[in-house]
């Protein structure tokens, strides 16, 4: 498995579980802090109940509405968005809970698999060469792992847009415990939420236009506007960018090799939907594995399954992003919340919800 991050942790988990030997290598060392990805949705909640994982939420705060702003419009929805917790506290529960299982995990190692299917890893100068039955890449947007690979190559849509983000000290953002704030905005949109200890987790979409002539803290601070308790916090703070967000690979599998989590494409985040997508391709593309080691040829079934598991929530997702580019249909539909707040709860609802989608899979590795 390559990539410690939701989707490998739950991969080599759920592989591990199923008999399979599992060797985790990760690139970073831990522990580590990342912006992206501190909502999880009820579907991620859920993915995690189901692999017996529920403790690592521990202390992580409900998230009951969400307050969705545009120019001086702006609308409160209740509904179950899940929980908000800190990747540095996730991804290192994660982690230990495949050690737990029975999974080798490698921290500060890069990766390289070969055509042929070699895994190529390097450590701290020291080079190794392994040949696993089976490998699962979960290396995240920016993972460059199958670069050696020309048939599984990233297509980017030309109105992708950046990921911006930064967590913020504690009060620096006017924000109720359990409530997500989103801000849409020309050019893209912000969001806040508070996590377990406090502290404020800010993450966007951005145009690039929008990015380069403002800087990220200008823009942070225009689109967040009032919400701003300490301007000095967002001019100050440390903001990470991501590769362009919205991006599909040319194929998800080949002999031997399965992509999962963002490493297999990820769509504009606005549902906050992202992080169950890579729990849940995560365990379903380690149970694959699992079963690939004695029916090699099964691998040809990934992309289906995929499509099966994401395929409408992805679908529903780019749809509101798109729509979200238009002023006018934005206003319009702060303004029909406003309205009939109870049929935008209704219609929020289901974003993120749990729904049963076969995963199965067999196998036991030697």
């Amino acid at each position: 498995m390559i990539g410690a991050g939701p989707a490998g942790c739950l991969a080599a988990i759920a592989a591990a579980k199923a008999g399979a030997r599992v060797t985790l290598l990760e690139r970073a060392s831990f522990p580590r802090e990342k912006v992206c990805g501190c909502c999880i949705a009820p579907r991620g909640v859920a993915v995690l109940g189901d692999a017996g994982l529920d403790h690592v939420l521990h202390g992580a705060p409900r998230l009951g509405s969400v307050r969705l702003s545009s120019g001086r419009s702006s609308v409160r929805i209740d509904r179950d968005s899940g929980v908000a917790l800190s990747r540095g506290a996730f991804d290192a529960r994660l982690s230990r809970a495949a050690t737990e299982s029975g999974v080798d995990v490698l921290h500060g190692t890069s990766v390289t698999v070969g055509i042929d299917g070699a895994v190529q890893a390097n450590s701290d100068g020291a080079e190794w060469t392994m040949q696993p039955s089976v490998c699962v890449v979960a290396d995240g947007l920016s993972g460059r792992s199958l670069d050696a690979h020309p048939g599984v190559r990233w297509r980017v849509a030309p109105s992708s847009r950046i990921g911006l983000g930064a967590i913020l000290p504690p009060g620096s953002i006017d924000l109720c415990r359990g409530e997500v704030l989103m801000r849409v905005e020309p050019g893209g949109y912000v969001g806040a939420v508070e996590l377990e200890d406090g502290r404020v987790d800010v993450a966007a979409a951005v145009d690039h236009d929008v990015l380069r002539h403002e800087g990220p803290a200008g823009v942070m601070a225009r689109w967040l506007r009032d919400a701003v308790r300490d301007r000095h916090t967002i001019d100050t703070a440390r903001w990470t960018g991501t590769p362009w967000l919205t991006r599909r690979r040319t194929t998800l599998a080949v002999p031997g090799i399965l992509v999962a989590g963002d490493a297999a494409g990820y769509v504009e985040p606005f549902t906050g939907e992202g992080m169950s997508w890579a729990l849940a391709s995560g365990h379903a593309a380690g149970l694959m594995a699992a079963r690939m080691v004695h029916e090699p040829s099964c691998w040809r079934e990934w992309p289906a399954q995929w499509a099966n598991l994401l395929g409408r929530d992805r679908w529903r997702c780019g749809l509101i992003a798109n729509l979200l580019r238009s002023p006018r249909t934005v206003h319009a539909g702060l303004a029909i919340a406003r309205r009939w707040p109870t049929l935008a709860a209704q219609l929020a609802r289901p974003i993120g919800q749990p729904h049963r989608t076969s995963t199965a899979g067999h196998g036991v590795a030697p």
